[in-house]
């Protein structure tokens, strides 16, 4: 009798620093009743694997749940999987970081579920090939990975019916590939389609399979999923005809395990770095992400999609660490943070009482910053979520903390280093001191792109540029609409009419102590829309860098010389830290080179990133006296001497202290990103530029100084 072993997972994931709601929302409409169906039909064996954030939370909210899961893997009705812990991309992450995920998660599910799992799952199963030593040593016996990584390999589609061994130095690692078309099929096809689907790939050896594992949010979670999966019953409708085929003997539901110790692998195999298919299109740059997009229509409508997949690479994930800066230096914050652990814990000779526990949490926040989703981004919200990466942040500045802590104890300290923090080539320079971190890139116009704030954990900087993203010409022909029982990534539609208006491009990334030169002609308003002239060079060029002691401190002068339209400037900017060590210090000396006049404006702008911009606990106050302003809000201050950031929900305010009034613009940066319920704007960061008009006389200067005070709220 012809017959086929199938077998069927799911994935459940929520992000670190995700609402408490979104939790809620996924547990009730997608983990919990897709449980309640698993229970009524104990005959079906499905693979398993839930992340680290999401067991936490189920742990202080939901433990009933876990016991459930408990009983069902004691059953042997469910293979339970484990993985990095804080669903971390493990090919980018150092060798001690992902045994260290690995090992925290296979130790929790072991203590806690009373199971030893043999298996992993890959976080976007991204995969590199030196992984399968780093798996193989962490005591992992398989993974499983789409077909698209078989195909690209040269394998054809009836070559995947089993699975396949590879090896690095020598560790060997069994991979099931994913069936790609049953990943479309369920749960956006009539139950009965999937289940004939399977059918047709019967044959008399008894020995074929076919895998489906992904993520278990499509199965109610998604948009339109919920009333399809549950409430019209297609999963129920699912599980009785896979039980059906069962008891007609032509369907064999299995576990990974159970399969390959049953059956031989199907031969050996190196594949290339790879993902899913639609990770080559989302990490390419947008031109050429727009141009594949374009291309697989093409074939889709030619029908020949499936001849020529195996042959459209794309892009793979570590793209997205080129094509977002902002993601770049997420990933070498936490890369140098990593370092920094294991030289502490390094130091066996020197360790006190509580050093060991002090270094633990310190890990724990490094992993939590390691999570991937605030890293990338494609069909959902990723990096564009301001919290996703706010938590990343937080959760850096909190091990960094630690690592001051056990090198500095108590006393207050000033460091000052420099490297290529960043990766560029380029050198950076690091100042800190017990209440405030930056980052100075000399080569980026002397711009200051890391304030961290650390009594609130908060990156003052944590924001993202406008820029073009290979989906957006869909953005104007985009509808509203939800269509019942279709995959997010077949669905084109928007939350907002009239999004194509805030599909603007910035200049330059959204640092701070960036240095414009502008016309009377300029204002808030172009600066936000992008159509303002630049008439110096000096935003994103190089400024010669020195430090030079300050009474026990030291102070960073930056100084650039150049055009602005005839004249031949100098601007010489100097960062140091106030008295008190509560803010910055920021002096600007502007040197008119030349044997004329130089009136223009003159303005340093700012972002910073305060997570909401129409909350009424953040808002801007200056100018009119007790006047709250919405951070979203575009306009002019005129002549103040204080103007100020309020966010109440992290209880601290930003506050620029000038020495004579000044004016002072602003505008938000709002970016127009995709998401699994549509297009939608997104609030990043508000702009803030103090304007200074001058009127230089030839061989004359112009000098200011300011205070930038962060301040703890009550």
């Amino acid at each position: 009798m012809k017959s086929i072993n199938f077998i069927l997972g799911v994935h459940n994931h929520q992000p670190v620093g995700n609402f408490d709601f979104v939790f809620e929302e996924a547990y009730l409409k997608s983990y919990l009743p897709f449980l309640d169906v698993l229970e009524e039909h104990p005959s079906l064996k499905l693979m398993y694997h839930t992340t680290g954030p999401l067991w936490d939370w189920l742990e202080s909210t939901h433990p009933d749940f876990i016991d459930r899961i408990k009983k069902l893997a004691k059953d042997g009705q469910i293979e339970l999987m484990t993985g990095g812990y804080y669903e971390p991309i493990l090919a980018v992450l150092p060798d001690l970081d992902k045994a260290g995920q690995i090992d925290m998660m296979s130790q929790y599910i072991e203590k806690r579920l009373d199971v030893n799992p043999k298996g992993l799952w890959l976080a976007e199963r991204i995969w590199e090939p030196h992984l399968a030593k780093s798996l193989a040593e962490c005591g992992v016996e398989f993974i499983t990975l789409d077909d698209y990584h078989f195909l690209s390999a040269g394998k054809r589609s009836e070559d995947l019916t089993g699975y396949y061994l590879t090896e690095e130095q020598g560790n060997s690692l069994a991979i099931f590939p994913i069936d790609m078309q049953l990943r479309y099929l369920l749960p956006f096809s009539k139950a009965e389609e999937a289940i004939a689907h399977l059918k047709n790939e019967t044959d008399e050896s008894g020995n074929k399979l076919l895998v489906m594992c992904d993520d278990g949010e499509k199965f109610g979670m998604w948009p339109g999923t919920y009333d399809w999966v549950y409430e019209k019953g297609w999963l129920s409708k699912f599980f009785t005809l896979l039980e059906d085929a069962i008891s007609a003997g032509w369907l064999k539901m299995t576990t990974c395990s159970d399969f390959k110790a049953d059956n031989p692998p199907q031969g050996r195999i190196y594949l290339p770095c790879a993902s899913y298919f639609e990770m080559s299109e989302w990490s390419l740059p947008a031109q050429s992400s727009a141009q594949f997009t374009r291309i697989v229509h093409q074939f889709k409508d030619e029908g020949r999609m499936d001849e020529m997949s195996p042959y459209l690479k794309g892009g793979f994930w570590r793209n997205f660490l080129g094509k977002y800066e902002e993601s770049n230096r997420m990933h070498r914050k936490a890369l140098w943070i990593s370092t920094k652990i294991a030289e502490l814990s390094a130091k066996r000779g020197k360790q006190k009482a509580g050093r060991k526990k002090k270094l633990e949490e310190a890990k724990r926040h490094l992993y939590r910053a390691q999570c991937n989703c605030a890293y990338w981004h494609g069909v959902f919200g990723g990096l564009y979520l301001p919290h996703l990466r706010h938590a990343v942040y937080a959760n850096l500045i909190g091990a960094e903390t630690i690592c001051d802590q056990l090198t500095y104890g108590n006393d207050e300290f000033v460091e000052i280093n420099g490297s290529d923090f960043d990766g560029d080539g380029t050198l950076e320079i690091m100042l800190k001191n017990k209440r405030i971190g930056m980052l100075i890139s000399p080569a980026k116009g002397g711009a200051i792109y890391s304030l961290d704030y650390f009594p609130a954990r908060y990156n003052l900087l944590n924001t993202l540029h406008r820029q073009p993203e290979g989906y957006h010409e869909q953005v104007v022909d985009a509808g509203n609409e939800i269509e019942e029982g279709a995959s997010i990534h077949d669905q084109v539609r928007s939350k907002e009419d009239g999004l194509e208006r805030f599909l603007i491009y910035d200049k330059h990334l959204r640092d701070s102590l960036i240095d414009h030169f502008l016309s009377e002609n300029e204002s808030p308003d172009s600066l936000k829309e992008g159509t303002y002239h630049e008439l110096g060079s000096f935003v994103n060029s190089q400024y010669n860098a020195q430090t030079e002691p300050v009474g026990e401190a030291q102070r960073i002068i930056l100084t650039r010389e150049d055009r602005v339209v005839d004249n031949l400037v100098e601007v010489q900017k100097t960062i140091s830290f106030t008295d008190d060590g509560s803010g910055l210090l920021l002096g600007y000396r502007i040197s008119n080179n030349s044997d004329f006049p130089l009136n223009i404006i003159f303005t340093p702008e700012f972002n910073f990133a305060m997570l909401a911009g129409d909350s009424p606990d953040r808002y801007y106050l200056g100018g009119i006296k007790d006047k709250k302003l919405p951070l979203k809000t575009t306009g002019i201050t005129s002549k103040t001497s204080r103007f100020s950031l309020f966010n109440e929900a992290d209880k601290f305010s930003i506050n620029f202290n000038f020495n004579s009034p000044t004016e002072v613009w602003r505008y938000p940066v709002e970016t127009v990103s995709q998401s699994e319920g549509g297009f939608e704007r997104v609030y990043q960061s508000s702009c803030v530029l103090p304007v200074f008009r001058l009127d230089v006389p030839k061989r004359g200067k112009f000098e200011t100084e300011f205070k930038l005070i962060i301040e703890a709220l009550d």
